[in-house]
């Protein structure tokens, strides 16, 4: 994609606050439902419809259970990557506000997964779209998001299972694990 230009990355974030309300809604609509692993069925597909809703160009779910959306034709592929999986909730007790209905105010979204990687998940179809939207993906470029299961029990397992049985091997793949604003 190179370097974009200023006007570019402004245009960008302004096309991401419109979503704003949008990528509110689609999160919390994934964290309605517990999502531990090997039970992510209503994360995927409140994910695929998502994905559907917004444009995407394919959408399928694997045998494993893996989500992807695909955007663009070009032959370069670049994957964004977020476990769909979560931890129980323990002790409900121990929260101070229920963590499958979450909580919203104007900085900040709570609940189960939100951080650990659904958000970032919800980041990725939104940035997709984005990009298809602006014409950054060109003939040259594809974008791959993929919500994958049972990172918390298999870590590795879902990624074995894209390449090796989807047969699909991404140019690279960023993950929306989350890391304090660190690169890694």
């Amino acid at each position: 994609m190179g370097q974009l230009s200023k006007d570019v990355l402004e245009e960008i974030k302004k096309r991401a606050e419109g979503y704003k309300a949008d990528m509110s809604a689609f999160l919390r609509a994934i964290v309605k439902n517990p999502g531990e692993s090997a039970d992510e069925a209503k994360h995927v597909e409140t994910i695929k419809n998502e994905m559907e809703k917004v444009g995407f160009d394919e959408v399928k779910v694997d045998p494993q259970g893996n989500v992807m959306g695909f955007m663009g034709s070009g032959k370069t592929l670049i994957c964004f990557d977020g476990h769909i999986d979560t931890v129980g909730i323990g002790n409900r007790a121990n929260w101070n506000f229920d963590p499958y209905d979450g909580y919203e105010d104007d900085t900040k979204i709570g609940g189960r997964g939100v951080s650990d990687q659904l958000g970032g998940t919800v980041s990725a179809v939104y940035a997709a779209k984005i990009m298809k939207d602006m014409g950054l993906l060109n003939d040259k470029y594809r974008v791959m998001v993929v919500g994958t299961v049972q990172e918390e029990d298999c870590d590795g397992l879902c990624w074995q299972y894209i390449i090796n049985e989807d047969k699909i091997r991404p140019e690279f793949v960023v993950s929306s694990e989350p890391t304090d604003g660190g690169l890694y």
